[in-house]
């Protein structure tokens, strides 16, 4: 498996935290279903910030779960309630995600009540 940047962007970096394209060699595709952030207890946190670090650490169980790491990710498709979150959403993010960082779209929507945010993965192995 190997997921890289065109060299374009390995000489210029882009400053937001994802990757305007890659190139992916890989065998077999591995895609998350859209993940949320409530406990085993089915509590849901109350911030941004945990639910986004809640959410992405459930996508990367998921992951694990098919044989994969965060470092097979390659694209991630962000849903939220909100988008005025964006910025509390991506410090976390930033966190979290290895680089190269995916491909990634994010729009607003309507999630089911108390959840901030819900993420789909895509990943190579």
């Amino acid at each position: 498996m190997k997921i890289e940047l065109p060299e374009k962007y390995v000489k210029e970096p882009v400053s937001y935290p994802f990757s305007p394209v890659l190139s992916i060699e890989g065998k077999q595709l591995v895609v998350t279903s859209g993940q949320c952030c409530d406990d085993w207890d089915g509590q849901i946190p109350e911030t941004i910030e945990e639910q986004a670090r809640n959410t992405l650490l459930a996508c990367e169980a998921r992951l694990k779960e098919a044989g994969c790491t965060l470092e097979n990710v390659f694209n991630v498709e962000v849903f939220m309630a909100d988008l005025a979150q964006w910025g509390d959403f991506n410090a976390v993010y930033r966190e979290i995600m290895p680089d190269p960082k995916p491909c990634r779209r994010a729009v607003q929507v309507g999630l089911l009540p108390g959840f901030m945010v819900e993420v789909v993965m895509w990943a190579v192995k």
